[in-house]
């Protein structure tokens, strides 16, 4: 099989195949790679500046009307690096000094590093999963957490790695207990534009604009991660003075080629992003039959969002069974173990891959198994 030039295919040794960090295997949008060229040729590789700047936000102000009905100024747009600096950032100047930040694991790990780069403690409300083995964000837990003192929760919906997409009465249930508090959301919304099944998105500022700061970008959806090219959404008034005082654009560290890809992929990238997500529905129906019919004892919930799915495999009695896995069967998954309290004996599935790997990982995973 052709190895990809992406860090999921570059890390392990030759006969691993890959199915752990969030990369696709897709490539890259015509409009993404078109304006990429172009800007090579006019050799545009020079600072960013305010004209890109104000082209992301509002061609990603139109993607969010189209994708998820709301109407953002994009004079409240503003980019970063990545959502894991955007939020960063957020914790640090627009939460209580001090004051430490809520995560409900298991969670994207990098979370965590971000709290700590941050300068604030962590508090951990683990997220229970109800009868059908669906994970549910602790509204009681969350309570007792912001009233013992917590500052903030970085609300992750789509929820990466369970692959929930919160319904709009659970974003409500999270923002609501937040703002009773004087606490705010902090929302990576990154994966939002992949769905399945005809479910919608709803952001959380949309439900309470002042206490909601968004996180987010087209990395995920578009396969640009490389590029380095967040956004930040600030719908509250303070924010925005907070941060147009302090983030000047010497401070923000966005790349150049991020900002033109961005433009291109929110603006005109969207014919591809529907082929893309009929293969990811078809490669998740896939993986959810093949685990039903052929690793029993293995348990997942069907993904509602994102390109990843979570495998229960605490029947084997593994504490990483990613591990176990890469030696058995030469298929890289993401451990459980760094997502935090309820990741033992789990495994993160990237399923962003074409037929045949995902076929070939599956086979090994059933002989090992």
């Amino acid at each position: 099989m052709t190895r990809r030039p992406l860090l999921k295919w570059n890390f392990h040794e030759p006969d691993v195949l890959p199915a752990w960090v969030a990369e696709m295997d897709f490539g890259l949008a015509p409009a993404v790679a078109r304006v990429l060229h172009e800007a090579v040729d006019s050799a545009d590789t020079g600072y960013p500046y305010p004209a890109l700047e104000r082209a992301v936000a509002e061609a990603a102000t139109g993607f969010w009307r189209r994708r998820f009905g709301v109407d953002i100024d994009p004079d409240r747009v503003f980019p970063a690096p990545d959502v894991i600096d955007a939020g960063k950032r957020a914790i640090q100047h627009l939460t209580e000094p001090g004051s430490p930040v809520v995560l409900h694991p298991p969670v994207y790990f990098p979370f965590y590093g971000m709290v700590e780069r941050a300068g604030r403690e962590v508090v951990e409300v683990p997220s229970p999963r109800d009868a059908d083995g669906v994970y549910r964000i602790d509204l009681d837990g969350l309570d007792r957490a912001f009233a013992a003192g917590a500052g903030s929760v970085v609300l992750c919906n789509p929820w990466n790695p369970v692959g929930r997409s919160l319904t709009a009465e659970e974003v409500a249930g999270v923002v609501e207990v937040a703002a009773r508090h004087g606490a705010r959301v902090i929302a990576d919304e990154i994966h939002a534009a992949i769905l399945y099944d005809g479910r919608t998105h709803t952001m959380a500022a949309s439900i309470d604009p002042d206490t909601v700061v968004t996180i987010t970008s087209a990395s995920k959806a578009y396969n640009t991660p490389g590029l380095k090219c967040a956004q930040v959404v600030l719908t509250n008034d303070r924010d925005v003075e907070v941060w147009s005082s302090y983030f000047t654009p010497d401070k923000v560290g966005v790349g150049t080629f991020g900002l033109i890809a961005s433009a291109a992929a929110y603006d005109e990238g969207e014919p591809w992003l529907e082929e893309v997500m009929a293969r990811l529905q078809r490669n998740r129906d896939t993986l959810v039959s093949f685990v039903a019919g052929r690793l029993p004892r293995v348990r997942m919930s069907a993904p509602e969002a994102t390109f990843l799915a979570w495998l229960d495999f605490t029947a084997y009695g593994w504490e990483d069974p990613a591990a176990v896995l890469l030696e058995r069967a030469r298929v890289a998954l993401s451990s459980g173990l760094p997502f935090g309290p309820g990741g033992e004996g789990h495994a993160r599935f990237n399923f962003a891959t074409t037929e045949d790997v995902l076929a070939e990982i599956l086979e090994r995973m059933a002989a090992a198994l």
